[in-house]
This record gives structure tokens, C-alpha cells and sequence, in this order.
């Protein structure tokens, strides 16, 4: 018994002491955090007074970058104080959060726990890439990854890499460099931002040329590091890998179309005729494609938003009303290739042959969709409406009304109203 009374009053004392403790009920962020802004400690009880959120800071954060580490501090609350940088940490940087000695609680409780916490912002991280992910590349596409702090090279090459579907093993990427790279942060309007910090812009490339419709991923991987921050010291590498998908697009092929009665007659000439690419072709290239049938030759058209004569179009079109019946060899220029200098896949189709066919049948008013009936067309004359027929049945005649106005006739039956139409 005297043992149990022991023990009782041991647990009771340790309980009163719990119960008095003050302590950091929690603190962010803590160990590697990529994307940090703010530091937020939140104590178990109040802190300060209620209402004074000008009291003493709790505890003091400094980093490894004094630069970076710029903020101010506040409280939020009798239990919560926060400290906003003024901008993201940049990647490599590591930070000390330090209680305040001598802490104590609005009720005069002494601080106890952790006097010290810590955390990092880790290694670099893709905060954009170009082309966005999910688009269609070319076979030998230039990339711009824009990394949220700057990293070194031999660790960007070391641990960056494509893989490709059907190849079994990933490979190495090259960086695009010299007037390459500057053209290209150029086009993306990057140039000056990347001449502040060259180290945060990535250009790069597959190190081999890509296979037409393949799936690709382009692999940041663990490993990319920033620069050492002094003498015997070495940069903190990213320890996430992140995959970004893309498809490359397909070979370049061109597609013939026409209207036509039926899937086996040959094209109507009264409709117009069109080439097709799967990929931008220059202008003054496409403006060499002709339509040879007999002594006639015809030169494409374009549509009004393709005037540019130093643009790039996605086809032509052979104008409409072409020589009926007639056989047609659809040409294309010497060494005819796509805005990016890809050969055509189904080269060996052109010269193309192609048919018109017979004009198709027509009858309708000629100034159709209405039509216009010319009382006085004729002195002394008929009531007459001009139609337009071709190539209707031999049986079809076509009689004038009877002199008079229409407004005379009386059709009081349905075989008079027939009549009539006739």
C-alpha cells in the first residue's frame, strides 16, 4: 500500500507539470519543404496578452542565405506568431528557427521543449516548362525549363534525362547553348530574366532525335543540385524526380480531297478541289503546286488569312467549275517539305492522279434560292421565271402558263393546283 501511495503521488506531481508546461504546439515548416514563404509557430497556450500583437517576437529565424532570409514578423493571435519572407526561398537554402531564451507564457509559465527547429528549402524545382506538357514536339524539340533557383550544370546533365515508349532505357539530354539558346529565350520573351540569372533557365535538348508519334517524357530527376555556397561546401539536391509527357507529332503527309456523288465517282467540277498538311508548309513553296489536265494548268488559291506571301499555310484549294470529265495530274514542287524541312512521307504518291466527273444534275430557279417572275419581261408576252436545268431527264417539259395573271386563276380542286404546278 505504502508503494501504491508512492506511486499515485509521483504521477500526480507529473501531471501538475505537464499541465503547467508551455510549449510549441507546432511549428512549419520543418525538414525539406520546397515551396516556402512563411513560418508559422503556434504555442499551447497564450503567449502574449490579448490585443498585443506588438509583444516580443517568440523566437528568431535566420538562414543560410541572409538575402533570401529578408522577412518580418507578427502576431496573429495571443497563440500564434508568423514570419513572411519577402519572396520564395530559393532552392538551397537553410534555415534555424531559435526560441527566444528566457520565454514565457502570459501566465509566467517557463518554456519548456525544443529550443532549436530547422528546415530547407531543398533542391531546385521546375516551376514552368515550355511546351507545355500533354502538346505535340518536334523530333528534335528545344526545351526551356525555368527552375525556381539556379542549379549547376553537371548536375542538370548528370540528372535529366529523356525516355521514350519502345526504347527500354532512358537518355541523356544536351544543353542548347550560344545563339541557339539565345534565339530561343528570345522567341519566349525570357532573354532579360535569363540574363539575370542564366543558372535558373534550362535549354535543352534529347540527346537523339525522336521517333514520329512516339510518347516521350522528358525526367527531371533526383540529384539536380544548386551551386555550393562557400569554400568545402556543397550544394542540396532536389530529391524528387518529376516526369513531364509529351507526343511527337507525326511524319508529314499530304491528303487529297473532293466532293463527289458517291464514294466510287470521280470529283464534282463544280466543287472546289483541296490538298491537305498535317504540318505548316511555307507559302511560296505551296504556291508551286499545280493542277495539270491536257493544255489546261491551274494554281492553287488561298483563303483570305493566308495573303502573306512569307507565311505558312495548312493546304491549297483548286477553284471550283473545273472541265467536266476530264483526267488531271496533281503536282508537287521539287523537294516539296514542310515549314520545318521534313520531306514528305507519301512523296512517292505525287504526281497524284485525279478525275472530274460529269456535271451533276440541276434544276432550280436561276437566281436561286428565289425566284423572280417577270410579268412585263416581254411586251405583248407571257409571265415568265427563268430556271436553270442540267442534265434532267429527256421527258421534263417545261410550258409557260396560260396568258393571264396569277392572281386570276381559280383552283378549286387538288387535280388543278396539280395542273398548275406542271
Amino acid at each position: 500500500m505504502k508503494f501504491r501511495k508512492t506511486f499515485s503521488g509521483a504521477a500526480l506531481a507529473l501531471a501538475a507539470l505537464a499541465a503547467q508546461a508551455f510549449q510549441i504546439s507546432s511549428l512549419s515548416p520543418q525538414g525539406e519543404v520546397s515551396h516556402i514563404r512563411q513560418v508559422a509557430v503556434k504555442f499551447d497556450e497564450a503567449a502574449v496578452a490579448f490585443g498585443d500583437l506588438k509583444a516580443t517576437a517568440p523566437v528568431t529565424v535566420s538562414c543560410s542565405d541572409a538575402q533570401a532570409s529578408k522577412g518580418a514578423g507578427r502576431w496573429t493571435g495571443e497563440r500564434e506568431w508568423v514570419f513572411d519572407f519577402a519572396a520564395d526561398l530559393p532552392p538551397g537554402v537553410a534555415c534555424t528557427v531559435q526560441v527566444r531564451p528566457g520565454l514565457r507564457s502570459v501566465k509566467n509559465t517557463e518554456f519548456t521543449g525544443p529550443l532549436s527547429y530547422g528546415f530547407n528549402s531543398g533542391g531546385p524545382f521546375v516551376q514552368s516548362i515550355r511546351p507545355y506538357p500533354d502538346n505535340r514536339i518536334d523530333e528534335e524539340q528545344f526545351f526551356t525549363l525555368v527552375l525556381n533557383g539556379p542549379a549547376t550544370t553537371s548536375s542538370v546533365l548528370a540528372n535529366v534525362s529523356c525516355a521514350m515508349d519502345g526504347l527500354g532505357e532512358r537518355f541523356p539530354v544536351r544543353l542548347v547553348e550560344g545563339k541557339e539558346r539565345a534565339a530561343l529565350l528570345k522567341s519566349q520573351g525570357l532573354e532579360k530574366t535569363a540574363e539575370a540569372a542564366p543558372l535558373r533557365f534550362l535549354t535543352l535538348t534529347c540527346s537523339r532525335r525522336l521517333t514520329p508519334s512516339a510518347r516521350v517524357q522528358l525526367v527531371f530527376g533526383k540529384g539536380v543540385a544548386t551551386p555550393a555556397t562557400g569554400a568545402g561546401t556543397a550544394g542540396i539536391a532536389n530529391s524528387i524526380e518529376k516526369s513531364f509527357s509529351f507526343k511527337v507529332r507525326e511524319p508529314f503527309s499530304a491528303t487529297f480531297n473532293c466532293e463527289r456523288e458517291n464514294a466510287q465517282s470521280a470529283c464534282l467540277p463544280i466543287r472546289p478541289l483541296s490538298l491537305n498538311f498535317n504540318a505548316p508548309v511555307a507559302r511560296k513553296l505551296a504556291e508551286g503546286i499545280r493542277l495539270v489536265g491536257g493544255k489546261d494548268s491551274f494554281k492553287p488559291v488561298f483563303e483570305s488569312e493566308d495573303r502573306d506571301a512569307d507565311g505558312i499555310v495548312n493546304g491549297v484549294t483548286f477553284p471550283a467549275l473545273l472541265p467536266e470529265k476530264q483526267s488531271f495530274m496533281l503536282e508537287l514542287p521539287r523537294d516539296f517539305t514542310d515549314a520545318s524541312g521534313r520531306a514528305l512521307r507519301n512523296a512517292d504518291s505525287f504526281p497524284l492522279k485525279v478525275a472530274t466527273g460529269a456535271m451533276p444534275p440541276v434544276a432550280k430557279f436561276a437566281a436561286a434560292p428565289f425566284g423572280i417572275v417577270e410579268r412585263f419581261a416581254e411586251p405583248d408576252g407571257n409571265a415568265v421565271m427563268p430556271v436553270t436545268l442540267r442534265q434532267v431527264e429527256a421527258a421534263l417539259q417545261i410550258k409557260a402558263l396560260q396568258p393571264g395573271k396569277v392572281s386570276d386563276l381559280q383552283l378549286t380542286a387538288d387535280t388543278d393546283i396539280i395542273a398548275w404546278f406542271r
